[in-house]
């Protein structure tokens, strides 16, 4: 009995670290780091969010976006992102255009590395390039 009570508990050890591995892999499954998070302007006004990766969401705070038009007519926004972590944080930025209908009217391919220092307000603006462009999607990822 003495030698089978060291065994089972190895057994239950060696069966809690199995659970802890698959908790992790899972949980960093559920955060990848090239998630994408998404701020659209709405044609009422304001905005809407979709984080898809919660490490970006407790350092970086979305606080506003202004939409306009400029003289020829194309639409230009502004989003304010205030860094509210104690440390510089950089993330990329790039933006969709959106018709009226929802549907991709413009994509930009590249990613902007944008730095973000602690607590500053940083200003990031986008002029679409075609008319029927009416809304816009910022594309954020942690770096």
């Amino acid at each position: 009995m003495k030698k089978i009570l060291p065994l089972l508990a190895l057994g239950l050890l060696a069966g809690c670290t199995t659970i802890l591995e698959t908790g992790d892999r899972i949980e960093r499954g559920l955060t990848p780091p090239d998630a994408v998070n998404y701020a659209t302007t709405k044609p009422e006004g304001g905005f809407s969010t979709q984080l898809n990766d919660n490490r970006i969401g407790n350092k970086i705070e979305l606080l506003a976006a202004r939409k306009s038009k400029t003289d020829g007519g194309y639409s230009r926004v502004q989003f304010d992102l205030r860094n509210g972590a104690y440390l510089s944080q950089t993330i990329n930025v790039s933006f969709e255009w959106l018709a009226a209908d929802g549907s991709v009217t413009e994509s930009q391919p590249n990613w902007i590395v944008t730095p973000l220092e602690p607590g500053a307000l940083t200003t990031i603006t986008a002029t679409a390039l075609k008319a029927q462009s009416a809304e816009c999607r910022l594309r954020l990822i942690s770096r």
